[in-house]
């Protein structure tokens, strides 16, 4: 009888304890949310790469905050941080600016005459280098006019939000370079709802929409609680459950590789090509009087597949061998699109570059590191130069890299 009083007792008091402490991690939980969206504390560092800090709290059509300056001295790759492995990381400083329309630019970049929009997914905003390494920084310095970037997020790489950000700009030479990797997604062929309300907004409006937005749907708290759970899910005290996320493979000369699993999955898959939407970018840009030129970017798992020791894993075949990309130029160039695949120069350098353990991609990343920019920059340029004078303001320096 004792022990059931007593145990009645325990009971009571967990139903009071409980209910107290759920309210108390909500009450925290809603705090920070509320802190972090209105900088009182700063997001940055519970991230690991710029696009989680600029893109929490940015205005509704944004494609990252506004006017911000984000810095990380150890950065690393989005496949080392998606799978939770910590041997490939490869740490580095990144340095991140975004210009007053959320693009990555300088400040002073909206007061320059443009020559050439840069637009497209990850790839062309340059993820994973610093400021000063991005494509469009590259082909500034290498050409006589500044190009501007407006890449973003892969689904909204449309004509209405290309034109938005061109209106203001003072574009010299009306070219838009459409930079594709091979595993982006292919946006659906038609204006949305959501953007035409987005780009109608006033820009407070937009901002206070973002604020509220980031406040219901990234909560400080859970990133902490996931990075905790992280820390002891390495395979060692607990088993790593995103390990799933990546592939790890050995170059043939000892080095480790990841891939994201997707990325390789892509590669034994034939996808179809898209090409209503490219007619579309195309279609839409010619009546707003620019000239549309696609870039078309390999995979990481594409270039360096024929120098891993094990090039297939298990179950997956061969792949195809009329591969995505090549198909994609043909029908570009069949629909009299300007196009640069890049895949043969990569592959080439990528055989040239591993000799002396130099890589075009980052190790821990899906993304191009300085190199492999330098080089697809070098490469439109030659393709698709500007001529000499065609801008008269003095351009964005970028520092040079071997």
């Amino acid at each position: 009888m004792a022990e059931s009083d007593h145990a009645r007792r325990q009971g009571r008091h967990l139903g009071r304890v409980i209910p107290r402490l759920l309210a108390a991690v909500l009450l925290v939980d809603v705090a920070l949310r509320v802190a972090f969206a209105f900088r009182v504390v700063s997001i940055d560092p519970l991230t690991f790469r710029p696009s989680d800090a600029l893109m929490a709290y940015r205005p509704v059509g944004a494609t990252y905050e506004p006017n911000r300056h984000y810095y990380n001295a150890r950065s690393y790759g989005d496949v080392a941080g998606i799978a939770n492995l910590h041997d490939p990381r490869e740490y580095r400083p990144v340095r991140f600016s975004t210009d007053a329309l959320g693009y990555r630019n300088p400040a002073h970049a909206l007061n320059e005459e443009i020559g050439a929009v840069l637009v497209g997914d990850s790839f062309a905003v340059g993820v994973g280098a610093s400021d000063d390494q991005t494509p469009a920084a590259r082909l500034s310095a290498l050409g006589p006019c500044v190009v501007y970037d407006a890449a973003g997020e892969a689904r909204s790489v449309a004509p209405d939000l290309i034109l938005a950000a061109a209106r203001h700009l003072t574009v010299r030479n009306r070219v838009v370079i459409r930079v594709y990797a091979e595993d982006a997604e292919v946006p659906q062929p038609r204006e949305t709802l959501l953007r035409k309300l987005a780009i109608r907004l006033p820009e407070h409006s937009r901002a206070v929409a973002g604020r509220l937005r980031g406040i219901l749907m990234v909560s400080p708290l859970r990133i902490l609680t996931r990075r905790a759970l992280q820390a002891l899910e390495d395979d060692r005290i607990l088993p790593n459950r995103y390990a799933v996320n990546a592939v790890t493979a050995v170059v043939s000369n000892g080095d480790s590789m990841a891939f994201w699993t997707p990325e390789v999955q892509d590669f034994y898959r034939r996808r179809p090509v898209a090409l209503a939407y490219w007619r579309w970018m195309r279609d839409e840009l010619r009546t707003a009087r620019f000239d549309l030129r696609v870039v078309l970017v390999p995979s990481k798992y594409r270039v360096y597949r024929p120098f891993l020791v094990t090039p297939s894993p298990a179950g997956l075949g061969a792949g195809e061998g009329d591969h995505y990309l090549d198909r994609l130029e043909r029908a570009l160039r069949a629909a009299g699109i300007p196009v640069l695949n890049l895949t043969p120069l990569f592959s080439a350098e990528a055989a040239r570059q591993l000799k002396h353990e130099r890589y075009l991609y980052w190790p821990d990343d899906v993304h191009w590191n300085a190199r492999g920019i330098a080089l697809a920059a070098a490469a439109i340029q030659e393709t698709w130069p500007l001529a000499e004078g065609s801008c008269a303001a003095p351009h964005l320096q970028a520092r040079t890299h071997p």
